[in-house]
């Protein structure tokens, strides 16, 4: 009975081959901002500050590299007027002790505010004297600025694509440097007193405005850049796609919280799954750097697109089954004798043709005990006659109930099935009734043996979550609820 089930039921051979199906290529369509999320998300304060964090070692580093312009002026002195320049300036440090990075729902974005920032800086200086005798002289300096302040307004959108987009403008950006103290050396010390002052502040105002100017940089361009890395779509199966875009800009109200598509399409297409999305309840939790909702509605989207592309249907032959399999493709195989005696008695010794598809979309629901899924398809058998014509033998209609485990791995949601019950009944027959008694039990079986593992290594892989390039989810936690499922999980950096 076992070998009669194999026969009918090669469904693993039916998802690996359906792969083969013509791909076409995918293009983008404008963001339907009345849809409601099938996928929702939060950056909490935690988050905030890890990213925080991340930012200001790039503004760092970015400070800390920056030119600052040689500097030139006249100053008068007890001895006359001398002009002055100071060249080769650099950063030698740059310190941000106290940083915050707030949600600022007022200007739609998020507020950077720092104190106890340090500055020291390197250089050489030269003057001359413009009087009667003419005296000229030069040396180093080092300069250093404390108490200096710093805030940063960062507005976040979204484009009519439904990505994210970052961006400050000028009078988004305020730095100010309160005070600067200078030590000069080399030269006549006598002079040092006389026109150090006019440096600290020729220095002062040069670093007040070059600063903004390379931080509206370092989020216009390096941190907009690194925004677009965000995979707002991720491949599935091959023939579909998942779409993460924006249906709404982001909320930011202590956190920052975002709505997404969270909608499965077939390449080349944005035809709307016909089923409703539902709900996702209020929920303030913040006890992770990032929270997912994901409703069933993902799931769902994914089997209509499957159903419509004809990707879940497939013909078993001998041409693509592994060799110890070729033998159940007979009518002559002793299974077929005992479970359905007439099968080789009309079709004596033929190699036999099945037809496997799903006749409606998987259906896959989320429930706060767990979550489980549908699959109704089904099965014909032809016999292959001698001129290469098929005769259609029968239809055995498929129905499978599986439960579902929902994990996390490499950044991909995953799953398994841990259990699996069928329901076989035929529907259509050519060769005469016979009972499907029989056929239950191997039908299950088979699937037990060859469709519960591939389906298993499926969800193995899993399907990814958007995502930034550089980092990585750590120690992500599933929940279930009512129609949607939520992942906690922290963030790290790639080293």
């Amino acid at each position: 009975m076992l070998r009669v089930g194999c026969a009918f039921l090669l469904l693993s051979l039916a998802i690996l081959q359906a792969s083969g199906f013509p791909r076409v290529a995918s293009g983008l369509a404008d963001t339907d901002w009345n849809k409601n999320p099938g996928f929702k998300a939060r950056i909490t304060q935690k988050g905030l500050n890890f990213l925080r964090d991340l930012g200001l070692q790039t503004l760092r580093d970015k400070i800390q590299h920056l030119t600052i312009p040689d500097v030139s002026g006249r100053a008068s002195v007890k001895v006359g007027h001398i002009n002055y320049e100071v060249k080769n300036i650099r950063i030698t440090s740059f310190n941000i002790p106290t940083a915050s990075l707030t949600t600022n729902p007022s200007a739609g974005g998020l507020r950077l505010t720092t104190s106890g920032i340090s500055l020291s800086v390197h250089g050489n200086w030269h003057y001359k004297s413009t009087g009667f005798i003419h005296v000229s002289d030069s040396g180093s300096f080092d300069a250093r600025a404390s108490s200096i302040s710093m805030t940063l307004s960062i507005r976040v959108g979204v484009d009519s694509t439904g990505r994210p987009t970052i961006s400050s403008a000028s009078s988004d950006c305020s730095f100010h440097v309160s005070g600067m103290k200078v030590d000069l050396h080399g030269g006549a010390s006598w002079l040092y007193n006389l026109f150090d002052h006019e440096i600290a502040d020729s220095l002062k105002d040069s670093v007040n405005k070059k600063v903004c100017p390379e931080v509206l940089d370092a989020v216009n361009v390096q941190l907009e850049n690194k925004l677009k890395t965000l995979k707002m779509e991720a491949r599935f199966l091959h023939v579909a796609d998942i779409d993460y875009t924006l249906v709404a800009p982001p909320v930011f109200n202590g956190s920052v919280n975002t709505a997404h598509k969270g909608e499965v399409y077939a390449h080349g297409s944005k035809t709307e799954c016909p089923l409703p999305v539902p709900g996702v309840p209020a929920d303030s939790d913040t006890s992770r750097m990032v929270l997912l909702w994901i409703t069933d509605y993902l799931p769902n989207s994914a089997g209509y697109v499957l159903q419509e592309v004809g990707y879940l249907q497939y013909n078993v032959t001998k041409d693509n089954v592994p060799e110890a399999e070729k033998d159940y493709l007979n009518t002559g195989n002793f299974a077929y004798k005992f479970a359905i005696p007439q099968l080789n008695f009309m079709y004596r010794n033929m190699d036999m043709q099945i037809n496997i598809k799903s006749t409606k979309p998987p259906v896959v629901t989320m429930k706060e005990n767990g979550i489980s899924a549908n699959l109704v398809g089904e099965l014909s058998p032809y016999a292959i006659l001698p001129n290469k014509t098929l005769a259609y033998l029968f239809t055995l209609k498929v129905s499978i109930a599986a439960e579902v485990d929902v994990s996390f791995k490499d950044n991909n949601i995953t799953w398994s099935l841990s259990s699996l019950s069928t329901d076989i009944s035929l529907v259509k027959t050519e060769i005469g009734r016979f009972s499907t008694t029989l056929l239950e039990v191997a039908v299950n079986s088979a699937i037990t043996l060859y469709f519960l593992p591939l389906m298993n290594q499926i969800g193995g892989v899993g399907v990814p979550l958007p995502q930034i390039d550089d980092l990585d989810f750590s120690n992500p936690v599933v929940t279930h609820g009512q129609n949607f499922i939520k992942i906690g999980t922290d963030l790290i950096f790639k080293e």
